[in-house]
């Protein structure tokens, strides 16, 4: 690839283990859903894993479901995972039953309070390859808290004097993203996409998360062709930018949905990725 003009990162999942950093999340969130529904944890966490089980076996049918559009696939990461699982466990009990109200408890209450407990646990070689990007244009755009992500960041580069060797890339987090949030009335890309395997349409009218990637474009002077992003979910990471112009590479794990990186493996704007090394190669 030629040398980006703009680099972006998504962080958690990308430049970190999710699974493992995600289970304190995880029970944490459903320890909030039981005391909702006024039952005992172990009760809902038995509803909880028959229901992940139920999304596993058909990772296309579920998604994390925002206002009542699904906006990304339900099954890659435990951030995820757990929106369509509380939601089913709110309906087996009839509980919260409102849309609106819902998405406030589930995607905003109780995400970002339970968000807190997550662990760090960057991705091998993270932290050096962080490091080396210091000259780069980069910078990290994340759904999750920017305070959380700066946390994250600045442990990564914590040494023993004191000093910190990613302090300046810490400054360069855009927490808050909004990448889930659609918006009809917004019309610089189509409405949606579709990709062979999934029977659903990827929604793309993504308005926040696109005035975030497009004035550190601006900032930077580079066209969308010359912007690289780096994430973990195609859906809410990278099909904006792929829409607009940009070159994409998608972080791979265990879950990551077969129509994803079959559709990149066959792309010239596309990349897969299995470590975090790789991304050095995308700057040329």
């Amino acid at each position: 690839m030629d040398t980006p003009g703009l680099l972006v990162l998504d962080f958690d999942g990308t430049m970190t283990d999710a699974e493992r950093e995600g289970a304190p999340f995880r029970q944490g969130y459903l320890d909030d859903i039981a005391a909702l529904v006024d039952r005992p944890y172990d009760e809902v966490d038995a509803l909880a894993r028959g229901f992940e089980a139920e999304v596993a076996a058909n990772p296309g049918a579920h998604g994390w479901l925002f206002l009542d559009r699904i906006v990304a696939p339900a099954s890659v990461d435990p951030y995820l995972r757990i929106m369509p699982v509380a939601r089913r466990i709110l309906d087996h009990f009839g509980r919260l039953t409102d849309a609106l109200d819902r998405s406030r408890v589930l995607d905003a209450i109780l995400y970002k309070y339970n968000y807190g407990k997550t662990e760090d646990a960057p991705r091998p070689g993270a932290g050096a390859l962080l490091e080396s990007l210091a000259d780069a244009p980069v910078y990290i755009v994340t759904n999750s808290h920017t305070d959380a992500v700066q946390r994250k960041v600045r442990a990564m580069g914590a040494q023993p004097d004191g000093s910190n060797t990613l302090e300046w890339l810490a400054k360069r987090v855009h927490g808050r993203a909004k990448k889930y949030f659609i918006d009809d009335a917004f019309d610089a890309v189509p409405e949606a996409m579709t990709l062979a395997g999934l029977d659903r349409p990827v929604l793309l009218r993504r308005r926040h998360y696109f005035e975030v990637l497009d004035a550190l474009r601006q900032a930077q002077g580079a066209a969308w062709t010359d912007v690289v992003v780096v994430g973990d979910i195609f859906e809410l990471d990278l099909a904006l930018p792929f829409a607009l112009g940009a070159r994409v590479a998608l972080m791979t794990n265990a879950f990551t949905p077969p129509w994803e990186t079959a559709f990149l493996a066959d792309h010239p704007r596309g990349s897969l990725l299995t470590r975090v090394e790789q991304i050095a190669a995308l700057l040329g």
